[in-house]
């Protein structure tokens, strides 16, 4: 096995010119030092080549730098940049384009910059459509790092210091299959019957919608079982309540389906969309019901940026790559077949404590021991610099406890790739 020295002499330039000037609120998660990327290969300032395995966070769905999207963006790049909220023929084939994507009537489209940017859209599309002020989001939920964003957040420590947020959020509990208590079905009726308790304790009687992401990503890849998003969707219809679903690092057929939603066969009033959209511009969307999105005034929720011809052109060939070379798909057959593999390692290594996993959203949880399930920050921070050495790019580590690390690499991924990323992460857990 490889071992590169990270970060090489470049890199350590790159790093130290940055370090002098770059907010130190951004993130350096690991030192690897992107240079250029192509498909599923990350190749760093001084050479190095890399198997991805983050898809750049969740967002190079169609693989780094994908012909078809470059063309796209290039031949725009020439023609048009800007024109702020005017009219341009490619915004209105992009909002055609997702509606048509979207079941019932799910067909009003709003185009904005970020995930982030979209969640407190949809807050305030939420608040506006019903004149109720309150909302109903997660324990351990993430939802980016805006102010409404942070609000119906529910990762303590990334609040620090930014307070006091936006009022009127209720906490309810969200399932954790492997760390709480009980059965599958124990766990999902608890989780039901707080919803409840949320509505009688904490709740004026004002509530505008429930927000909840359709797998629980910063905690550490939480999955919900089909039961209870079922159970959520009887929920916000028995008590007249908008259900939003986060789908910004799930969409566009990570999951195995065109949007995440699919999976656990329900439809959501309000969907935001984001990562995945656009192949690496920065776009998001908020879609929703017709009879929710059209009580907002004109000119009430816009953008200086969103729905630019650049990011509609990116995420127009986005679209028609991911549907034409049928990746939704690709993502659920190598998806189980990783998942597989990794269920395995686990069987064969004492640290590896759980393995989850829906279409190329995975991870891996650590712990120091499988009894107790106590959890091993120190190792999942030293497995993945180890991982990057070996030439494999992961995620930095994550969740509540910083012992979990996700694994999402481009859908265009082929089987032969994914074993050797897979190989590598078999070879570091064997010299453990």
């Amino acid at each position: 096995m490889q071992s590169y020295q990270i970060p090489g002499p470049k890199g350590t330039a790159v790093l130290d010119l940055q370090e002098q000037f770059l907010s130190p609120s951004i993130s350096t998660p690991m030192p690897l030092i992107w240079e250029s990327a192509k498909d599923c290969i990350v190749t760093d300032v001084d050479g190095n080549r890399y198997i991805d395995f983050t898809s750049g966070v969740l967002v190079t769905n169609t693989g780094h730098c994908h012909p078809r999207v470059v063309k796209a963006v290039q031949d725009q790049a020439a023609v048009l940049l800007n024109c702020y909220d005017s009219a341009h023929p490619l915004r209105s084939k992009f909002v055609e384009k997702l509606a048509s994507l979207m079941p019932e009537d799910l067909k009003r489209v709003l185009v904005l910059s970020s995930g982030s940017e979209a969640i407190d859209a949809a807050l305030k599309i939420a608040r506006v459509s019903t004149g109720r002020q309150e909302v109903i989001a997660f324990d351990n939920a993430f939802h980016g790092r805006t102010f409404g964003g942070m609000s119906v957040g529910g990762m303590v420590g990334s609040k620090a210091g930014f307070g006091p947020l936006v009022p009127g959020i209720l906490r309810a509990s969200f399932p954790d299959y492997y760390r709480m208590e009980g059965t599958e079905e124990e766990i999902d009726a608890r989780c039901l019957a707080n919803l409840e308790t949320v509505l009688k304790t904490q709740s004026t009687g004002s509530v505008a919608a429930l927000i909840t992401e359709a797998y629980q990503g910063g905690a550490g890849s939480i999955i919900p079982s089909k039961r209870f998003v079922h159970g959520l969707r009887d929920f916000c219809k028995r008590h007249d309540i908008l259900l939003i679903f986060d789908e910004v690092q799930a969409s566009f057929g990570r999951t195995g389906r065109m949007f995440a939603f699919e999976n656990y066969e329900i439809v959501p009033d309000v969907v935001v969309l984001g990562k995945g959209i656009a192949s690496g511009l920065p776009t998001a969307a908020v879609v929703a019901r017709r009879s929710v999105m059209d009580g907002l005034k004109r000119g009430s929720l816009s953008s200086t940026y969103g729905a630019n011809p650049l990011s509609c052109a990116a995420g127009i060939a986005s679209i028609e790559v991911i549907q034409q070379e049928n990746l939704a798909h690709r993502a659920e057959v190598v998806g189980k077949k990783m998942v597989k593999r990794l269920n395995e390692m686990k069987e064969r290594h004492r640290f590896v404590g759980d393995v989850r996993g829906m279409g190329l959203a995975l991870a891996l949880e650590f712990v120091k021991d499988k009894q107790t399930k106590e959890p091993d920050p120190e190792f999942t921070q030293q497995f993945v610099r180890e991982l990057l050495q070996a030439g494999l790019s992961a995620m930095a580590p994550i969740g509540r406890f910083g012992n979990v690390v996700r694994i999402a690499p481009p859908l265009t991924i082929t089987d032969e790739l994914a074993d050797e990323g897979l190989d590598i992460i078999e070879g570091v857990l064997q010299r453990h």
